[in-house]
């Protein structure tokens, strides 16, 4: 996501110092202030960008069976580690109302229990599948149209 910030920062920054209001504008005008905000927003989305990719901020997850726990990190290295018990998981809700699939983890009182979306492999319902198989009390719901 970051390179994807990053090109599009650039691109923002190059468009700003390519256009020249005396060719490129001809049918509308081209306020110098116009220019100079797209080049800034462009320039601090990707410093920020850059800084991110090169700080090397890190995310990811594990099951681990022999701890009964899907272990967590998220952040700048070294990234903190949190644990979830499987125990605590009764259900894995995958949710494909919108274009964007989100999936939650349920304790057995029904509340999210916290988890990033980017912590988790892209394909969901092979991952919940795979989840639910190891720990049978597991259950996933999918809830879509």
């Amino acid at each position: 996501m970051s390179y994807i910030i990053l090109a599009m920062g650039l691109v923002f920054v190059f468009t700003a110092w390519t256009i020249n209001p005396a060719t490129d504008c001809v049918e509308y005008s081209c306020p110098l202030w116009l220019r100079g905000l797209g080049g800034g927003l462009g320039a601090l989305f990707a410093l920020g960008a850059a800084s991110a990719l090169w700080k090397g901020f890190e995310y990811g997850s594990r099951v681990d069976v022999t701890r009964r726990a899907l272990i967590w990190r998220e952040g700048y290295p070294p990234a903190e580690e949190h644990v979830i018990s499987m125990d605590e998981v009764s259900v894995i809700e995958i949710d494909s109302f919108s274009d964007n699939t989100k999936l939650r983890l349920l304790d057995p009182q029904g509340k999210r229990i916290h988890l990033p979306d980017q912590c988790l492999p892209s394909q969901y319902e092979e991952w919940a599948r795979l989840v639910s198989q190891t720990f049978p009390h597991i259950v996933v719901k999918e809830n879509s149209f």
